[in-house]
């Protein structure tokens, strides 16, 4: 049987030190691109195969005196440094960020674009010159102008839908879930006609995964029960929401930021008497006054970080050809104020698809 080939082999058949061996197997800019294909083409011919177990170890224990692996950088694109922190999404989804990398002995270090002008190019600069290899694209805003960020030296993962222009894997809530997991909640209390009452913007983010639940969930439900979506693009979401309301007849609404509750107390209303509300992703204060589903979303932020730790432990550089998305299930919060009426009839297999 052929000797297994390993870093030490290479470095010795090629007059290179082992560390040499090693960043040039990693693509690290330090080592010349003349002397990384040297090495790059000495692996393939001799079949050098890294020990994944080995790679884990040394990526989770670091490199003494280097920040190359110990710091990842967050990269973020909202109204300046810290501009996100305003957010209970953002704070929950670094909360798992920070606590994950805590856990693993990582320490992240934000980059605002704005602190570079907006030069990406720039931005890479500094962290090549730090040894920074693991970065994660977080918290930006849209724009017009798309920046994006040059992954093809970094091992790069995405939180959300931040960032979403640069092709990489991703970590995210699970849409389609949450949504289902909130009406068949609903309906399980007893309210029969259900409506989604979304911006179109967010519901467009969520990849329109939260019309699709919405829409395929009344498939199930006998016609007199259905009830379309209030999604509105425009920004009379007001003026056009009493119409909808007539039209639709719903006896709850499951909501995402608009301010339904004082919409509907101008229409002469009570909530939760006369109409039940319940929330995707609640506020901080909501949490405790309302129910609806909690997106996990601190779970949502530690995968994201898994995907770059697990791109540092196999040197995976670049985009991926065949990016993938780890989706997030969140969980159902129900509370007093939710008027259950169980004369309604309730949908035999509640439990939610995906």
């Amino acid at each position: 049987m052929r000797p297994r080939t390993t870093m030490a082999t290479l470095a010795e058949t090629l007059g290179l030190a082992s560390s040499t061996i090693s960043r040039a197997l990693k693509g690290d800019p330090r080592i010349s691109l003349a002397t990384r294909q040297r090495v790059e083409k000495m692996a393939a011919e001799l079949g050098y195969r890294p020990n994944p177990l080995v790679s884990a170890l040394m990526s989770m224990r670091g490199n003494p005196g280097s920040s190359e692996v110990a710091t990842i950088a967050l990269v973020t694109d909202y109204r300046g440094a810290g501009g996100w922190r305003s957010k209970d999404v953002c704070l929950w989804e670094y909360a798992g960020i920070h606590s994950r990398a805590t856990e693993l002995g990582y320490r992240i270090e934000e980059f605002p674009l704005s602190d570079f002008k907006f030069d990406s190019t720039r931005l890479v600069k500094t962290l090549q010159t730090r040894g920074i290899r693991g970065v994660l694209l977080g918290f930006s805003r849209d724009r017009t102008q798309r920046l994006g960020f040059p992954t093809a030296t970094f091992t790069v993962a995405g939180l959300s839908t931040y960032f979403r222009e640069v092709p990489v894997d991703r970590a995210n809530f699970h849409g389609f879930f949450n949504v289902q997991l909130a009406l068949a909640e609903m309906r399980a209390a007893g309210h029969r006609r259900t409506g989604l009452v979304v911006p179109e913007f967010n519901n467009r983010i969520s990849g329109s995964l939260w019309s699709g639940a919405a829409l395929d969930w009344q498939t199930h439900l006998p016609e007199s029960d259905r009830c379309a979506p209030f999604i509105p693009a425009s920004a009379n979401e007001e003026k056009n929401f009493i119409p909808w309301l007539k039209r639709e007849r719903p006896d709850s609404l499951l909501v995402y930021k608009f301010p339904v509750k004082s919409w509907l107390a101008k229409a002469g209303l009570r909530v939760p008497d006369d109409i039940a509300i319940a929330y995707l992703y609640r506020t901080a204060a909501e949490i405790a006054t309302w129910p609806g589903i909690d997106g996990n979303l601190q779970a949502v932020g530690a995968a994201a970080l898994d995907l770059v730790i697990a791109g540092l432990h196999t040197h995976r550089l670049g985009s991926p050809t065949d990016p993938k998305e780890v989706l997030i299930k969140g969980r159902w919060h129900s509370i007093k104020k939710f008027v259950s009426n169980k004369n309604h009839p309730t949908r035999p297999d509640s439990a939610p698809s995906c």
